[in-house]
């Protein structure tokens, strides 16, 4: 009961009022509840919500958005727990019933009905009879207006795919130290605690863990001897290049993980200024300096679409992985399918722009910026490439002959990501 309890509240916290799922299931890990049950159903029901409520709208004479709030998320627990858990027992269904019991008398018979209903008609309830656009938005719950607007880019084969193994389980990738040890040496030390894993072919100092369960847990994460970072989060470090004895800008920095691997990449022998304009988001960027043992870098709080005038013509290196829709971690974070609408991409496009004008102003000559972003889809990506190419005095960077960098969980196994990079003359 009680864990049903902690489902329907975190889900419906995320959907309707755009909290962020990790942090919410962070609070219920350390409790006396079954925390892998909250997780996996809390997960499997924003991962299949869509799909969920299209098989309740099957089986219910109301429409879903005349449900009541409580009853639908009740109602998707249910049927998660019969068709993907393979719960399908009556036992399951009286659980349900019981816990809607104590939070709406009313609906308990609407519930109970609904998902004796699922059990007895089940072939023919999760049968999708659309086909195209809309049986991708159903089967793999991506609303129809991203799967419209990623179609202006990609083919509807990749985005099967793409939306299928964003309800997957996603690659755990870790950051060496490698002021504290070599990447050998952590995975010898790794591998002596039974940790599966193998190196990554994006990033030179990442590692893949197959079996990351408890890792964090270790005296080598809380010592500091590596982060937890994507290959492509790393990989934009590898190409920004940073040397050492420069002065380097980390624009939009929270949470840290670039900032802190940009200290790893020059020695602690460089000057860096690690912005984010959410103040509380620095200490996440302070904590991860502390247990890295980290030097020379300064947490600044300023808006960085407005001009700031100090930073004018100051570093040899800027990083601008920008505010970004995420689409390219959905996987990590579903529920960027139920906050995010096109508008909010058109929107995010005009901040960038007004980002990066800015930034320009604040790289030397002969200085080095590199955008990348978390997302697919040209408007935050290829038209911004274009955007920085037509500035005055920017010169552009190839990077392995490439114009710009894509990666995606279709073509390479990892979050999608999109990297170029640029030199002022």
């Amino acid at each position: 009961m009680d864990e049903n309890k902690a489902c329907l509240d975190i889900i419906k916290k995320v959907v309707y009022n755009n909290f962020k799922s990790s942090i919410l299931l962070n609070s219920y890990r350390n409790n006396k509840l079954n925390y892998s049950y909250i997780l996996k159903v809390v997960y499997g029901v924003l991962e299949n919500k869509i799909y969920l409520d299209y098989m309740i709208q099957k089986l219910s004479s109301k429409k879903i958005n005349k449900l009541e709030r409580n009853v639908l998320v009740i109602l998707e627990i249910g049927l998660y727990n019969l068709f993907f858990l393979r719960k399908k027992d009556y036992a399951i269904v009286n659980n349900i019933v019981n816990f809607t019991k104590l939070l709406n008398k009313k609906s308990a018979g609407f519930v109970n009905a609904i998902l004796r209903n699922a059990i007895r008609k089940e072939k023919e309830i999760k049968d999708i009879k659309e086909s195209g656009i809309d049986y991708i938005s159903i089967k793999n719950s991506h609303p129809i207006w991203m799967i419209k607007y990623l179609n202006l880019y990609y083919d509807l084969s990749f985005l099967s795919r793409f939306t299928e193994l964003n309800n997957g389980i996603q690659r755990f990738s870790i950051r060496v130290n490698r002021l504290k040890i070599t990447k050998e040496n952590l995975i010898y030390e790794l591998e002596k605690l039974n940790f599966k894993l193998f190196e990554s072919k994006i990033s030179d100092n990442c590692i893949i863990i197959k079996n990351p369960n408890n890792i964090l847990e270790t005296s080598l994460f809380k010592e500091g001897y590596f982060s937890v970072q994507s290959e492509p989060s790393a990989k934009v470090v590898e190409i920004l290049n940073p040397k050492e004895n420069s002065v380097i800008l980390d624009l939009c920095a929270a949470p840290g993980s670039k900032t802190s691997y940009i200290a790893e990449y020059t020695n602690n022998n460089s000057s860096i200024i690690a912005n984010d304009i959410i103040e509380k988001k620095l200490e996440l960027i302070n904590q991860n300096i502390k247990r890295l043992k980290l030097e020379n870098i300064t947490l600044t709080n300023y808006d960085a679409s407005t001009y700031i005038k100090n930073f004018e013509n100051t570093f040899d290196y800027i990083l601008l992985d920008l505010p970004c829709s995420g689409l390219g971690v959905i996987g990590r974070k579903p529920e960027i399918k139920y906050n995010r609408k096109l508008e909010d991409i058109k929107n995010i496009s005009i901040l960038q722009k007004e980002i990066i004008f800015n930034a320009v102003k604040y790289l030397k000559k002969g200085g080095t910026l590199v955008y990348s972003t978390c997302t697919l889809g040209n408007m935050e990506n290829e038209e911004n490439f274009y955007f920085i190419k037509n500035i005055s005095g920017m010169e552009h960077i190839k990077i392995d002959n490439k114009d710009f960098i894509k990666y995606t969980n279709v073509e390479n196994g990892t979050d999608g990501f999109f990297i170029c990079k640029f030199k002022k003359r």
